[in-house]
């Protein structure tokens, strides 16, 4: 049947609206672009203060850091109310995350520091949690790696510029660490653990990115975060960096090879984080035999007592953030095998803490969680052609291997806390990008 010229004019203006409904999708208009931006902004202002960087520029003004803490609470509550059905998809992805975090606020039954229990949920756990699924559930892995990057990228530089132009707040003066930079950090150790998350973000960003305007600023912000890491005068930062080089080489090594090369990657990934374990309890007789003190500033001491402590209330532990407050006559106890009258901030191992807070139930419960939530990123870490198929792996990771040594799993406001919430939830929400086409995110 020939076309009529009516027919024509209809096929045009059918195509005319399937054109413009297709631009408008690909094109956000101005309204939406100014809420992306608002929310970007948002989230590089929660990653700043979630790093307690924010709280040395305040100068430790409590209501001033009270106020921020209700406010991103407040505004991640008010977003994902917005997008309530992604919202509930992504929260039913949580599992046993949720049975994690619900412990934590059930131990208020048992805390022996009821007042510091309480004060901590509400002004830590809930805003790391809601912003965390707010976060995970608003932007793909790849959006999260850049804004995160950013975040570590502006530590950086007010670090250097703190340590330079008011050197009384950037650095060390007097003491053991005298000289030694802190940059907007409370103290070097801080810093360090801060600048190797920034060294990690912006290798793997610097090694497999299409992006080659990216890719140069991931170069510069790496070698920018080494010079910074050296000048804390923190080794442990280094060797943790160095160890993570190792496992993403062997990583990308193997990657072409079949399921051998999974196997291979599993293996040597798993031999590696086992060595750290075993080295974290086994590590004195070499550091001895090397004509080094043993104690690392009384971390065995530390260990020790807080093992102990752990053994006396082996299930449920003393309660969320209850263990390491001044009152808390256990934490005496422990303090005191290292020095008179002395008081740790917390055990110097994550998975120690954990313990300490809600016992080997909650410490069952976190490794069942962090399990499946490596396997799945290791998978994806497996042929990896853009960034945020290798990031996940390489955090966790890390995340891994730092809490050997110092505690950033679950201390209070963690960069890492809330970056393993992200990548749990993100890991079962965004599937592996299989085309160079970037994710869309959902819009209001």
């Amino acid at each position: 049947m020939n076309s009529t010229p009516l027919n024509s004019s209809l096929s045009n203006s059918s195509t005319l609206r399937s054109s413009a409904t297709g631009y408008a999708r690909a094109c956000p208009t101005t309204g939406q672009a100014r809420i992306t931006l608002f929310e970007k902004g948002y989230s590089i202002v929660c990653w700043l203060f979630f790093c307690n960087g924010i709280s040395t520029v305040l100068n430790e003004n409590e209501p001033i850091l009270k106020l921020l803490r209700y406010s991103i609470l407040l505004i991640a509550l008010l977003l994902m109310a917005a997008r309530w059905r992604g919202t509930l998809r992504a929260f039913a992805k949580g599992g046993l995350l949720w049975v994690f975090i619900g412990m934590m606020f059930v131990s208020l039954a048992w805390s022996i520091s009821p007042s510091y229990t309480m004060d901590s949920l509400r002004g830590e756990v809930l805003p790391m949690t809601a912003f965390a699924l707010y976060f995970a559930s608003r932007f793909n892995i790849r959006e999260q790696m850049q804004m995160v990057a950013i975040t570590l990228g502006i530590g950086a530089l007010l670090s250097l510029f703190y340590a330079i132009a008011i050197p009384s707040i950037g650095r060390h003066i007097g003491g053991q660490f005298d000289g030694a930079w802190k940059g907007i950090y409370a103290q070097k150790n801080n810093f360090s653990t801060t600048m190797t998350l920034t060294m990690l973000v912006f290798f793997v960003l610097s090694l497999v990115n299409r992006d080659r305007k990216e890719r140069r600023l991931a170069i510069g912000g790496l070698l920018f975060s080494i010079a910074l890491i050296i000048l804390s005068t923190s080794r442990s930062g280094l060797i943790v960096f160095i160890t993570m080089l190792i496992v993403v080489l062997i990583s990308r090594m193997f990657r072409w090879q079949g399921r051998r090369s999974i196997l291979i990657l599993d293996v040597s990934s798993l031999v590696l984080l086992s060595l750290g374990a075993v080295l974290s309890v086994t590590w004195q007789s070499i550091v001895i035999g090397m004509g080094r003190d043993p104690t690392l500033s009384a971390r065995t001491y530390i260990w020790s007592g807080s093992i102990q402590k752990i053994i006396q209330e082996p299930l449920l532990g003393y309660g969320r953030a209850a263990f390491w407050v001044p009152d808390s006559a256990p934490a005496w106890d422990v303090g005191a095998l290292a020095y008179k009258g002395f008081v740790p901030a917390h055990a110097h191992n994550g998975f120690i803490d954990v313990a300490l807070e809600l016992g080997l139930v909650g410490l069952g419960l976190l490794v069942m969680s962090l399990i499946p939530t490596y396997i799945i990123a290791l998978r994806r870490a497996y042929q990896a052609r853009e960034p945020e198929d290798l990031w996940p792996f390489t955090f966790l990771t890390l995340m891994v291997i730092s809490n050997m040594t110092e505690t950033v799993l679950i201390t209070r406001t963690s960069p890492y806390w809330v970056m393993y919430m992200v990548i749990f939830l993100s890991l079962r929400i965004w599937p592996k990008r299989t085309s160079r086409e970037d994710f869309i995110a959902p819009t209001i």
